[in-house]
């Protein structure tokens, strides 16, 4: 589970925000700010509920009572009663409904959710044990959406640093590009003992 003062870098930077800029925003002195993000210190109760409702979030998201995956469907059922998107949600569809392919370029199908990270991987070679080492493997990333579309929902595209950001927000299934992921989110590409099944077939 990520720590409270990740989420709230997260939330931060994917609406492209300093820690001052969300400081003036709250009410609050920026350096509460800083100490909030680097786990020093938490915010009270009246801070935290600015928090949750400045950055449109349960507390419970950010306290880590609610999962990415309960957070997200709330923001859906908000979304289909006509309530509002907020800057990092409409990013966030953005990525799943108005990207582009760079056809030249490698892609690598990834997850993660509150428990654990893989992707569509590939045998990488065999621990002194006799356990099983897989990495990301590449995958043609039309074939790959149309995969994943059809088994757990359209994913999302990653094809810049900010299309990164959102994906570490909201998780799930994402179709990135090799140098974005090397550069942002590079813990995908480390290779990994297989433990138990994250491995999809197309």
């Amino acid at each position: 589970m990520k720590p409270l003062g990740d989420k709230i870098k997260e939330l931060r930077v994917a609406l492209e925000m300093t820690q001052e800029s969300l400081a003036e925003c709250l009410g609050i002195n920026v350096k509460s700010v800083q100490r909030y993000e680097k786990g020093r210190s938490r915010p009270d109760t009246y801070t935290l509920a600015r928090l949750a409702v400045f950055f449109e979030v349960s507390s419970d998201y950010l306290l880590g009572i609610s999962s990415v995956k309960e957070q997200l469907a709330e923001r859906k059922n908000k979304v289909a009663n006509g309530g509002g998107v907020n800057a990092f949600y409409k990013r966030y569809l953005k990525c799943k409904n108005e990207y582009t392919l760079d056809m030249e370029a490698i892609y690598y199908w990834i997850e993660t959710d509150e428990s654990m990270i893989g992707g569509q991987t590939m045998w990488a070679g065999w621990t002194k044990d006799k356990k099983e080492i897989r990495v990301l493997r590449p995958v043609i990333p039309d074939k790959a959406i149309e995969a994943c579309t059809e088994m757990f929902g359209k994913p999302m595209v990653l094809n810049s640093e900010d299309d990164a950001r959102i994906h570490l927000i909201f998780g799930g299934h994402a179709i990135v590009r090799k140098d974005i992921c090397e550069k942002y989110l590079p813990w995908y590409l480390e290779p990994f003992i297989k433990e138990r099944d994250i491995h999809y077939e197309i």
